[in-house]
């Protein structure tokens, strides 16, 4: 039997990386920074997309941080 991938956990991991591929990488204060909202997001991706995959992320919002507080940690 083949272990197929759903096309649901693919649409997020295409996301995601969309969102770290134009952040901003702080080096000082060890912060990964969002440079892009929803919105943008929305607008750069092609085809059908599920609105419930793209997370709520503001411009400025920090997503990883050493303290383990950023908004992409659990």
């Amino acid at each position: 039997m083949v272990h197929k991938r759903s096309k649901d956990s693919l649409q997020r991991r295409q996301i995601r990386a969309l969102i770290f591929a134009t952040c901003y990488q702080d080096s000082d204060r060890c912060e990964t920074v969002c440079r892009v909202s929803r919105s943008d997001i929305l607008a750069s991706l092609t085809g059908p997309v599920e609105v419930c995959n793209v997370p709520d992320v503001e411009i400025g919002e920090v997503l990883v941080d050493s303290r383990g507080q950023g908004s992409f940690q659990r």
